[in-house]
């Protein structure tokens, strides 16, 4: 932390005189990125389709597991045939042969399984990295919409900084320009003015 500090003062100090007013020449403004990623109703909208996602592979999950266990009880069934004293010798056979052809459809089963629940699980990561990443890019759009039409020439996330003043913060702005078209929002209607 504190060799970012000498760097940053090294870097101030060894500015020429007319990068240096350059530097003075812009304007800042700051915006929280982070506040209006939540508080862009496409957020929401994401966050619900993934947790619904979400819950129908666990559902779908839960049925596999389900077939798994069913197909387990049946080889423990057929492990008890199997240790049955009575059981003659032509009887046995029969029973390890099927019991060596159950168990090994388990185990396939179980591989499958496996590997289907790691690529439902990528999937589901895919997905939202898809739709944060195409979220962040409509943020950048208006941010950098925001910007330019008040006058600034630099926009820093509001999290960086230690200060600024708050007058320099375009947040509620970029909120309030990315949730213009928000479906959910209920936009009460006019009244009729009084007839006189």
């Amino acid at each position: 932390m504190q060799k970012t500090l000498i760097a940053l003062l090294l870097a101030i100090a060894t500015l020429s005189p007319a990068r240096a007013s350059a530097a003075v020449d812009q304007k800042m403004a700051t915006v929280n990125v982070e506040k209006v990623f939540k508080g862009y109703w496409r957020t929401t909208v994401e966050d619900k389709r993934l947790k619904e996602a979400v819950e129908d592979v666990k559902k779908r999950i839960a049925a596999e597991d389900k077939k798994q266990a069913d197909r387990l009880a049946e080889l423990q069934n057929m492990q008890k045939v199997l240790q049955n004293p009575n059981l003659n010798q032509a009887a046995r056979a029969r029973h390890q042969q099927q019991f060596a052809v159950k168990q090994r459809a388990y185990q396939q089963n179980g591989t499958t399984l496996k590997n289907w629940k790691a690529a439902q699980d990528k999937d589901l990561m895919l997905k939202d990295r898809k739709a944060s990443t195409k979220i962040r890019e409509e943020i950048l759009v208006v941010i950098s919409a925001q910007a330019k039409k008040g006058g600034f020439t630099v926009v820093v996330d509001s999290k960086a900084l230690l200060f600024s003043a708050a007058d320099l913060d375009i947040t509620n702005q970029v909120l309030a320009q990315l949730n213009i078209n928000d479906p959910g929002k209920v936009v009460a209607p006019k009244k009729p003015a009084p007839k006189k």
